[in-house]
């Protein structure tokens, strides 16, 4: 794990390592594969900043008959959320009778995974499930819990591993956090 960086005149700190991700992922992926082993799931990859996760969940999980597709929602300008969220990208594919799998990058406020459970019900799927590689509970202004988590974390702003600061640091191995005290 490389020690610090700077992305837009701000240093970070590493938080998570990828041979951590990588661990929970397998964690993650076990868990899904033993709820929906005997389905053929679709994947919903949240863009932008799961792109990665879900990858490497998908292959990991390693159900052959499942479909993947893409939703893209916003709430997030620069480090905090606008408390808005917008669908900038929609599903069509017919979701009527699958198991749904929503594969976000990080839940924060709960507002966007709400609004996507609730888009994605209008469809009338069998059965809707949430995964998300990081969880900020205490930040949380709906209560919502996700299926499946890989890490459970502390509200503050992190980058790597597909998670960005205005489309910067997506392509990091690692995870790393603000470091506290020089920004």
């Amino acid at each position: 794990m490389e020690n610090k960086i700077k992305v837009n005149g701000l240093t970070f700190v590493p938080f998570i390592t990828r041979s951590q991700i990588a661990e929970q992922v397998k964690r993650v992926a076990a868990e899904i594969r033993r709820d929906l082993a005997d389905s053929q799931p679709v994947f919903i990859c949240v863009l932008k900043g799961a792109f990665v996760f879900a990858a490497d969940l998908i292959r990991e999980i390693g159900i052959n008959d499942c479909t993947c597709s893409f939703v893209r929602y916003a709430s997030y300008e620069g480090t905090s959320t606008t408390g808005n969220v917008r669908q900038l990208v929609g599903l069509t594919d017919d979701l009527e009778g699958r198991d749904v799998v929503i594969i976000e990058d990080i839940v924060d406020t709960g507002l966007t995974a709400v609004k996507m459970i609730s888009d994605i019900r209008a469809m009338n799927p069998r059965s809707v499930r949430f995964a998300t590689l990081l969880h900020k509970p205490a930040s949380s202004r709906t209560g919502f819990e996700p299926d499946y988590i890989a890490f459970t974390i502390e509200p503050k702003f992190i980058l790597g591993y597909g998670l960005d600061l205005d489309g910067k640091g997506r392509n990091l191995h690692d995870i790393y956090v603000i470091e506290e005290g020089n920004n």
